[in-house]
């Protein structure tokens, strides 16, 4: 490689496809690369139209002006699965062809005399307050990179979607006149489905021309000799005899994972690295223009403390509405012939144009998904919910309801359903996450029998430490928990324990959980301990409260930094579990926060589902039961309520201790 180049320049452009094309366009006009040194990077030579770009816009948005002398083609009318046309002379649909976009960003950079250097890029590293782009050949220095890469969804999440928007066209040339000019065909599922969602899509050149393509949305990308065949019998049924004069290939991701913003704060990410592809359509070109003007504004306003941050409004329930469909068409793709020509079917088609450009309003989009099939979206609902963790939260929200309720009925109905609820939630996934420890000792030379006989041993040594000095005994179990849930807690948010600084947050988050639910109880709580012991505890109520409200408040802050729907489910399931009794509060948290939360960890990294888990358990649970029983009614030690839930803490208690050094080792590896 040739040594760094002696110039340095303020921006750098790598790769020339749409995306960056738009923002160099942008900025040149409004005069914003004057008495600037640019650098573009384009390994490729264009010379051929590879693809097209298509947006619906009103005939004066800035979008259209703009680009107005490189619209190819501009659509009045649409079909949709060979329906009658209908008018869309608000919005009409524009088509772009590639190579001219390219050729007309050529011509404009050209004048400016902004080189292009047909050189692909190794890496991108920080070199003091710049940015060195590496090629094969040498290396360049810049203050600003636009990065437009083709991006690599590896880092996704268990629950990300990955479709593929994959197609394959065919320019052609009929014999007869059978295309209407002022008219596209968006979609059209009368073909062969294949199991997947399929539609040709039909764009007149001419008369007699058009580029007539199959798209196909599934996990599988097309296959060109069956694209083929397919638009072989397509054309011949509705157009008749034609000739080939070209083909057009190409696949979009269809994901809801958001692939990251750069750490280098002068690396801003563009095209489908910059997530401005549209989930559930596929469509981009639209959002690349805007994010171009937003791009131009700030660097008009020299606002670029944060340009590796720039971006689109982000409106969460397009995301949420674009996750849905891609379930429907991941797990049940035969339903997307349904709903898209429902959707079409039902409203104006300017209507589902707005809605696609997510400027719709809530009550639109009520309308719009009042007439989709409604099994579908529920059944993706569901899974969402459930995948999203959502799902539990909700019940426990109906646990917290259905107590309420029956307590006005009956106090001790009341009492005997949250009873019934620890039991249940025990038996359903407290127990069992811990029952998995077998699997998770890594000495080669442990065998079952001595694992299971070290464990019980520990159970023994630390119940008997216990009872003989229950202050010390209260005080290691407060410790460890805290510690114990804590870590689980940072760890749901995909954080490292590895320093004293992370270990210190863990124990911290963890501590601020147990006080925020003991001192919301306190007169259950001190009840419950003044069997421990009769050490004097906290029992002015002022006091208790600024505990109680100092703990949730360090959680708070926690989930504000981490921006992480976990610690949101977190405060919620704390904060309902302030009108319930305290083991009901107890069980919210540590049934439907910490219990669920390390069920998932164990699934996904000991790579079994539930009912292995479950078979791995079972034994282990019997066990564990039975030890609550011998604890829980220890030699008459069962004077009242307060003393059978005190006896309850230390089989918690002491069936974790062990359980907490083989989840610490767990997740350190």
């Amino acid at each position: 490689m040739h040594a760094a180049q002696s110039t340095t320049y303020d921006f750098a452009f790598i790769g020339l496809g749409a995306s960056n094309s738009l923002i160099l366009i942008s900025l040149i006009k409004k005069g914003l690369l004057k008495n600037k040194r640019v650098i573009i990077f384009e390994a490729e030579n264009k010379s051929e139209n590879d693809k097209t770009f298509c947006f619906w816009a009103e005939p004066n948005e800035t979008i259209v002006t703009a680009l107005e002398s490189i619209i190819s083609r501009r659509f009045t009318a649409i079909k949709i699965n060979a329906g009658k046309p209908q008018a869309i002379q608000q919005q009409p649909y524009h088509h772009i062809r590639s190579l001219d976009l390219y050729k007309h960003t050529l011509n404009i950079i050209t004048q400016e005399n902004i080189p292009v250097f047909r050189q692909g890029i190794k890496q991108v590293t920080n070199t003091n307050q710049s940015y060195n782009v590496e090629t094969i050949d040498a290396s360049y220095i810049a203050h600003y990179v636009f990065d437009s890469r083709a991006p690599k969804a590896d880092k996704m999440g268990a629950n990300d979607i990955y479709l593929n928007q994959s197609f394959y066209g065919l320019y052609v040339k009929c014999e007869q006149a059978v295309f209407d000019e002022n008219t596209f065909e968006m979609m059209n599922f009368n073909v062969d489905q294949n199991k997947f969602t399929q539609f040709v899509y039909v764009i007149p050149i001419s008369a007699t021309e058009a580029l007539v393509e199959l798209t196909r949305f599934g996990t599988e990308l097309i296959d060109k000799a069956y694209a083929t065949k397919v638009l072989h019998g397509f054309i011949q049924t509705n157009f008749g005899n034609y000739h080939i004069q070209g083909d057009e290939v190409g696949c979009i991701p269809m994901t809801t994972f958001r692939f990251p913003t750069s750490e280098q704060k002068g690396v801003l990410h563009t095209g489908a690295r910059g997530n401005l592809i549209k989930p559930s359509t596929g469509y981009a070109f639209k959002k690349m223009f805007a994010f171009a003007e937003q791009v131009s504004q700030q660097i008009a306003t020299n606002n670029l403390t944060h340009f590796n941050t720039i971006a689109l409004p982000n409106k969460h329930r397009f995301r949420f509405y674009d996750n849905l469909l891609l379930l429907i068409l991941l797990y049940w793709p035969a339903k997307g012939k349904l709903i898209f020509s429902r959707l079409f079917g039902q409203q104006s088609v300017n209507t589902i144009f707005t809605f696609l450009d997510e400027k719709t309003n809530l009550l639109q989009e009520l309308l719009i998904f009042a007439f989709l099939p409604k099994k579908p979206f529920l059944k993706a609902l569901y899974l969402y919910l459930k995948e999203n963790n959502w799902l539990r939260y909700i019940g426990a929200f109906l646990v917290v309801v259905a107590y309420v309720t029956i307590s006005f009925v009956s106090p001790s109905w009341a009492a005997y359903f949250s009873y019934a609820v620890l039991v249940v939630g025990l038996a359903w996934i407290g127990i069992p996450h811990g029952a998995l420890d077998h699997l998770l000792s890594k000495k080669p030379n442990n065998s079952l029998p001595l694992f299971i006989g070290k464990y019980l041993l520990i159970i023994a040594l630390y119940f008997a430490f216990w009872k003989l000095f229950p202050v010390m005994g209260l005080l290691v179990f407060i410790l460890f928990s805290s510690f114990h849930f804590g870590e689980s807690e940072w760890v749901q948010t995909d954080k490292h324990i590895n320093n004293l600084h992370s270990y210190l947050k863990a124990f911290l988050m963890g501590l601020s959980i147990l006080l925020f639910i003991i001192f919301t109880h306190a007169a259950e709580s001190f009840s419950v301990i003044a069997n421990y012991t009769n050490l004097p505890l906290i029992k002015h109520a002022f006091l208790g409260n600024a505990i109680a409200a100092l703990s949730f408040g360090y959680l708070l802050y926690a989930c504000i930094l981490s921006k992480n729907a976990s610690f949101t489910g977190l405060l919620f399931l704390l904060l309902i579990g302030v009108k319930v009794p305290l083991i009901l509060a107890f069980a919210l948290y540590f049934i439907f926060q910490h219990s669920a939360n390390a069920w998932q960890h164990l699934k996904l990294r000991l790579n079994m589902d539930t009912r292995h888990l479950y078979k791995q358990s079972s034994l282990y649970t019997l066990g564990a039961f039975f030890i609550f029983v011998l604890i829980l009614f220890n030699a008459n030690e069962i004077k009242d309520m307060s003393a059978l839930w005190a006896n309850f803490f230390i089989f918690i208690a002491c069936i974790s201790f062990p359980h907490f050094f083989m989840m610490h080792m767990f997740y350190k590896r």
